[in-house]
């Protein structure tokens, strides 16, 4: 994000509210590395960031929960139990429904632009009859102490507006409040010039100029610090997705045509099986690779020993032995779908491994317990090979270790020269 990005998009948030964190161009996905249009759409609730947003209105409501027992001990100290009817009356209703508005703030699924902007009317129009009501029915003598209390609703609702409306809706509220609250002073029965009317009146103005101000503040950081993070993660999972494409490639297509670039001793012999062997092995890998372009596999109710027992029979085309310890167990069922692909997958490129470098066409697989998951340990007798002379390639780093670190688990290899290899891959329950 540019500097003068950061300028235009704060501009932005403060002219409209936090309805442009949500809106994205509806032809084109945004750049990561630039901030996305912003452009106010009316479906723009039902976007991630619109869902999620709905969650800022919490602050303002919460401060009227914390704020309305608190102005309403003030009052008591201050004025006894003079006017404490409609004080504690508002007292109570002011919290019950700011209580109810954060349980459906919480519980809710959002709701979209136009809604969202009658609620904001709603609010204020509660904020008005409860101030009203509270001004008109409280001793004159003690009415501009029992305002303020009620004033405690149109605070929040202010700092409501410059969240959903933007801070010119929320100043021309706080303009408009003026002449309301000498009408509150009115009808109280109090001249409108009284000494404690207008010192409380000019507290209670200083308060919304406070809230919108901080609102303001809270809204820059939230759509500044919102808009890099979804950047991050928008790059974040660009990359996440070049690597699942590499992987596909490294362990279906290159792992094919390095198989069919083998040399076999009856190659000239039998060239016909041997065709046939490569047509069959090229149609298995295309359909593998379709599998893999059109998204993840649907979830099996069948466990990890079976994953396990079709890896080594596909295996098998390519000449390898694989003798599989395992037995089905309620915990083999345990793991989630996405574990269990990503360790037979991570399975497989240790075999074809055993296949290209081991030097034998034989391998141990054993599945166990270990550690509050499973185990998965490929043993073979091969010729084995020393870690600090071969650093892992593409296939040890990415297509089992970063594999199996996305779902939590993780994989070792310990192999000495004519020693074989020994890989143990590890996921949790």
């Amino acid at each position: 994000m540019s500097e003068s990005q950061s300028v235009t998009f704060v501009r932005a948030m403060l002219r409209k509210g936090s309805s442009v964190l949500g809106a994205s161009p509806a032809d084109e996905a945004p750049d990561p590395d630039s901030v996305p249009d912003w452009r106010y759409r009316e479906d723009s609730a039902d976007t991630l960031l619109m869902r999620a947003i709905r969650y800022s209105a919490l602050g303002p409501i919460f401060y009227r929960v914390a704020a309305f027992p608190k102005v309403y001990i003030g009052f008591l100290v201050s004025n006894g139990s003079a006017g404490i009817v409609p004080v504690l009356s508002t007292t109570i209703v002011g919290m019950l429904l700011n209580v109810l508005a954060v349980w459906w703030v919480v519980r809710g699924r959002g709701i979209r632009a136009k809604t969202s902007g009658r609620l904001m009317y709603a609010d204020l129009a509660v904020g008005v009859v409860l101030t009203t009501i509270v001004a008109a029915t409280a001793p004159a003598d003690i009415q501009p102490f029992a305002v303020d209390v009620a004033w405690t609703w149109m605070v929040g609702t202010v700092a409501l507006w410059t969240l959903s409306f933007g801070l010119p809706a929320a100043l021309a509220l706080v303009i408009a409040a003026v002449p309301f609250r000498a009408f509150l002073t009115w009808i109280g029965g109090l001249p409108i010039d009284h000494p404690l009317a207008v010192s409380r009146s000019v507290g209670c103005m200083v308060a919304l100029v406070v809230a919108m101000v901080t609102t303001a503040g809270i809204l820059i950081l939230l759509g500044v610090g919102t808009r890099f993070a979804l950047g991050i993660g928008m790059r974040r999972g660009q990359r996440a997705e070049r690597l699942r494409t590499q992987r596909v490639m490294h362990d279906s297509v290159l792992q094919t045509l390095e198989a069919m670039g083998l040399e076999a001793p009856d190659d000239d012999s039998a060239a016909s099986e041997r065709l046939a062997e490569m047509r069959a092995t090229a149609r298995a890998q295309a359909a593998e690779l379709r599998r893999e372009l059109l998204g993840p596999d649907a979830p099996s109710a069948r466990g990890l020993a079976a994953d396990l027992a079709e890896v080594a029979t596909e295996m098998a085309r390519d000449g390898l032995r694989t003798q599989l310890v395992a037995a089905e167990t309620e915990q083999d069922y345990r793991l989630s779908h996405a574990r269990r692909t990503a360790i037979r997958d991570a399975v497989r490129e240790a075999l074809r491994n055993t296949v290209k470098h081991a030097g034998t066409n034989q391998v141990v697989l054993r599945v166990e317990e270990s550690e509050g998951g499973v185990a998965v340990i490929a043993r073979d007798q091969g010729t084995g090979f020393s870690m600090l002379d071969r650093p892992p390639g593409f296939g040890i780093s990415q297509s089992i270790m970063a594999r199996l670190a996305e779902v939590g688990g993780r994989g070792t290899i310990d192999s000495q020269p004519g020693r074989g290899t020994r890989v143990t891959l590890w996921v949790p329950h």
